[in-house]
């Protein structure tokens, strides 16, 4: 039996600038954590292969404490006897100015170029194959060229890329057809680049999006896995998620126009409270001017509750409440206000009046200063 740990996309070193605000800097030493529970899980399950399967940096400039750090790590699986591959992804290419070309590992690791693009593992019986981007290949799959041979019993790829999906993912840095996974000759593909955990198997070959092990993105509801493979027999592969975040993502929208008072809305945001949730929440729909709120002053109010909470105010007020007499007409607001009430009197049809009200509703929002409905 051979146990591997696959992970991907760990983006070690990135900036998350204004998504997460003063949380930024937390979350990226977050990321390191991260990385250090997936090697000591690998220890603890006395894996024999750990697979990175690219961005494992978010880019080719990385503080050296991260390599410092990432290099300590390495160690601890090379005294136990653990072996790392790892594929440049294309957050961190294998080009020029490669973040690889500079960094000495431990004898442990491979690291996969256009020139070594195998590592055979005698003890294991097993060879892991990889092509890693340089950002040349544009739009060409990973597994292009790829030959098996039969100098192993079990062979390992590992691929940072799509998987062309008919109408849904057609273009790509480097991207991949099913059938190519099928005729890989492949017992296991470690695959890198989505960001959810994702069973892509095709035919005789195992293939798995390990996902993120912790939320990149303020949009990502899958991750927080790696992938452990245990290669029990040729044909006998179990692939399972290993839940490793500490972080994880949910969003939810608010409709203003069914809000019967701010406390409503302050408790339906509450009742998600956790402190290790990244929660976005979108207020939508038609409001009334009976009540005012600060989408500032509720996250200010509720973010002691949550890793981090963003709220994104996208109401818009009714034209109806929309009271001509509180705006002077001498204002930028007032004269608004008065052309776009002519305009939607006079609409030559209901398509018209249509577009006119929402013209009224965003720039009447942008005027009193709320620019979030166009972020």
């Amino acid at each position: 039996m051979i146990k591997i740990i696959h992970t991907a996309d760990i983006h070690l070193g990135k900036n998350f600038g204004e998504s997460l605000g003063e949380k930024g800097k937390e979350y990226r030493i977050q990321l390191l954590k991260s990385l250090e529970n997936i090697i000591n899980l690998a220890i603890n399950e006395n894996a024999s292969l750990l697979i990175i399967a690219g961005d494992l940096f978010d880019s080719n400039q990385v503080h050296d404490i991260i390599i410092r750090k990432v290099s300590s790590g390495f160690e601890k699986l090379h005294a136990k006897g653990i072996a790392v591959c790892i594929l440049p992804g294309t957050h961190d290419p294998y080009n020029d100015k490669s973040i690889y070309r500079f960094v000495n590992f431990p004898p442990n690791v491979s690291v996969f170029t256009e020139e070594h693009n195998k590592e055979t593992y005698e003890n294991l019986g097993l060879t892991v194959y990889g092509k890693a981007f340089d950002g040349k290949q544009i739009g060409k799959s990973p597994l292009l060229g790829l030959s098996v041979s039969d100098e192993s019993k079990y062979n390992i790829g590992i691929a940072h890329c799509s998987v062309r999906i008919e109408g849904l993912v057609e273009k790509d840095a480097m991207i991949l057809d099913k059938n190519e996974i099928e005729g890989s000759g492949l017992d296991y593909l470690a695959l890198g680049h989505w960001h959810s955990f994702r069973d892509l198997s095709q035919g005789n070959t195992k293939a798995f999006y390990s996902g993120s092990p912790e939320p990149i993105s303020m949009n990502q509801t899958g991750s927080g896995n790696v992938a452990m493979v245990t290669i029990y027999e040729k044909g006998n592969i179990k692939v399972e998620p290993i839940h490793v975040g500490t972080k994880r993502f949910d969003q939810i929208d608010i409709d203003v126009g069914s809000v019967r008072s701010i406390n409503d809305m302050i408790n339906t945001i509450e009742a998600k409270s956790d402190p290790n949730l990244i929660l976005k929440v979108t207020l939508s729909g038609l409001s009334n001017m009976d009540y005012t709120y600060s989408p500032k002053d509720i996250e200010e109010d509720l973010s002691r509750k949550f890793f981090y909470l963003r709220i994104l105010d996208r109401s818009h007020i009714s034209p109806e409440e929309i009271k001509v007499d509180e705006f002077p007409e001498e204002t930028v607001t007032g004269r608004f206000i008065r052309t776009m009430k002519q305009k939607i009197e006079s609409a030559s049809d209901e398509e018209d009046k249509w577009v006119c009200e929402e013209a009224l509703k965003l720039g009447f929002a942008i005027l009193q200063g709320n620019t979030q409905v166009i972020e």
